[in-house]
């Protein structure tokens, strides 16, 4: 389905409406729920008409070569809907087609420049205001939206992270980067929830729930019915979510945005109130394929291509606009055409903007970090080890232990967990006594689940505490790797330093089990982090450098954000 196809059944499609009505006032309600008027739904048309003509401009830039993104929005612009029922102080995560959302969010704070930002990053623009060009990405920090990357669903253990640290953040005394009500939302595609990734995450939300943990978190789940080629068996994600215990199950017809903006309103005032984890189901249709290059003809039936055209729903927001008598289908026109010569004289205008000229300038976040970690790491690195009790030897374990102890008193955001940390003290009593010492919500024991530690790390980092996470062996770490490699690592490059996930994981590694183990105990593949950009690794061989490096990786995760 080209884009050129869509545009033209758009206009085709309105102006061939007849029946209209007598005109009605902004605040008159558009539907039997009064919650959402006409002057909303226009607020919401235009997101949808922005975000549909950047779709446009994409691949227009380029057929230029001139633009290098095209992965759109096309068909899932109702997520402005979602936006429109949540506040702008809810920290957001979102799916790559996330257009309206971006632009309805703006739209709430008053921000103009929403259309230029997302140009900007079409075509990897170095003023870009979130990722400076380095990827197209949808985050500003004053939208408290933090910018993803495009891994299927390694967003969502983050989430879970940022949605648990609103209550924990005011429980310990630190200061949250969100509000104590608010919630967290996190979208996503249907393709995505198969991914170990995103089981994970949603069971690690619902196992906290269920222990009493306040998990104010909202999942969307924007179902199209594909992920690029393969499509989603029917009722998958209904039969799947639905009836699952301790998940609030609401769903919509992501195509009118009445159904969807009363939906997300209930289920974000459900997780409001009742600070557990809820799933919002929206059915939404694919346009324009996955990206530009994407053939869809090739694996899809013409009919139901065309069918999802009538779904479109940007033309649904039309329709609905007229048949209420808040426009006509010329004024309908007109605001769509008005909408394309903004955008196009945007994209003009961006696509002249000065791009990153040089690999040191297109790694500079990541360098200045470094940098700010090294100057960091002398001062730390004079830290003295603590004697054990007379007659006893101080081994890496004890200095570790009393290296902890001083960090945990020294930083009040700071908080030690893992797979058997707390009661048991460690698999190698490296963590004996912390959590009699301090307590149960700054040392705690985790499910057994790497990808989602390694994820509650990243999200109450990135909220403003400090999380040092234990993985167990190193070669647990290896099915989580990528939420090192495309998370942690990558945020101050995709957000130019403005937003950061200050963490320090600890990693037990190397032959150091005697007569058992095998490879999974007696791991020693460092280099699976080695190579990694953005990352500091230490590695101790004795007490005195063990307590000196962690404090040192400390310091440095405070100053430099790493």
């Amino acid at each position: 389905m080209t884009a050129e196809r869509i545009d033209e059944h758009f206009t085709a499609a309105v102006r061939a409406i007849t029946e209209t009505r007598p005109r009605c006032a902004v605040d008159d309600p558009v539907s039997l729920d009064p919650a959402l008027t006409a002057g909303d739904c226009l607020a919401l048309f235009d997101a949808q008409i922005g975000s549909r003509h950047l779709d446009l401009a994409a691949r227009w830039l380029r057929a230029q070569g001139r633009g290098y993104y095209t992965i759109g929005s096309s068909g899932h612009e109702g997520n402005a809907a979602v936006a429109a029922a949540l506040r702008p102080t809810d920290p957001a995560l979102l799916h790559y087609r996330s257009g309206g959302f971006y632009l309805a969010r703006a739209k709430q704070v008053g921000d103009s420049d929403a259309l230029r930002d997302v140009l900007l990053g079409l075509v990897a623009a170095a003023e870009e205001p979130i990722a400076g060009g380095r990827h197209k990405v949808f985050g500003r920090c004053d939208l408290n939206i933090i910018p993803q990357t495009s891994t299927i669903a390694s967003h969502l253990p983050r989430a879970v992270g940022v949605a648990f640290s609103i209550a924990r953040s005011r429980k310990l005394g630190a200061l949250s980067a969100w509000p104590e009500d608010a919630v967290t939302v996190c979208s996503f595609g249907d393709a995505s929830v198969n991914h170990s990734t995103a089981v994970g995450a949603i069971n690690a939300a619902l196992h906290a729930a269920y222990q009493g943990v306040p998990m104010p978190l909202l999942l969307v789940c924007e179902d199209n019915g594909w992920g690029i080629s393969v499509k989603t068996p029917r009722d998958w994600i209904t039969r799947t979510y639905r009836n699952r215990d301790g998940l609030a199950y609401f769903e919509a017809d992501g195509s009118d945005v009445v159904s969807t903006f009363a939906a997300s309103a209930a289920a974000a005032a459900w997780v409001r109130q009742h600070r557990r984890p809820a799933f919002l189901h929206l059915r939404m249709v694919r346009l324009m394929g996955h990206a530009g290059s994407d053939y869809e003809a090739g694996y899809r039936p013409a009919d139901e291509i065309t069918a999802d055209m009538a779904r479109d729903p940007v033309l649904c927001t039309a329709e609905l606009l007229i048949r209420t008598g808040a426009l006509t289908p010329d004024d309908a026109l007109q605001r769509y055409e008005a909408m394309r010569t903004t955008v196009l004289g945007l994209a003009e205008q961006a696509a002249q903007a000065p791009r990153l000229a040089s690999a040191h300038a297109v790694m500079s976040p990541l360098q200045e970090a470094m940098q700010e970690a090294v100057r960091t790491a002398p001062v730390s690195l004079t830290a003295s080890v603590r004697s054990g009790k007379q007659g006893t030897p101080v081994t890496v374990a004890l200095a570790v232990n009393h290296a902890l102890q001083d960090i945990l008193d020294r930083c009040p955001e700071a908080m030690v967990f893992g797979e058997d940390v707390a009661r048991k003290g460690g698999v190698y009593g490296v963590t004996r006594g912390l959590v009699t010492t301090n307590s149960s919500a700054r040392v705690f024991d985790t499910l057994l689940d790497e990808q989602s530690i390694l994820g509650l790390a990243l999200g109450t980092a990135v909220s403003g505490l400090l999380p040092i996470p234990e993985i167990q062996y190193l070669a647990y770490l290896h099915n989580a790797a990528d939420q090192i490699r495309g998370e942690a690592a990558t945020l101050q490059f995709f957000a130019h330093r403005q937003y950061r996930n200050p963490m320090v994981v600890r990693v037990a590694g190397y032959g150091y089990q005697k007569g058992f183990g095998g490879h999974f105990h007696n791991d020693n593949s460092i280099a699976a982090l080695r190579d990694i950009p953005g990352i500091v690794i230490a590695s101790p061989a004795r007490p005195d450098d063990a307590a000196a490096m962690l404090h040192a990786c400390t310091a440095a995760a405070v100053t430099a954000g790493v």
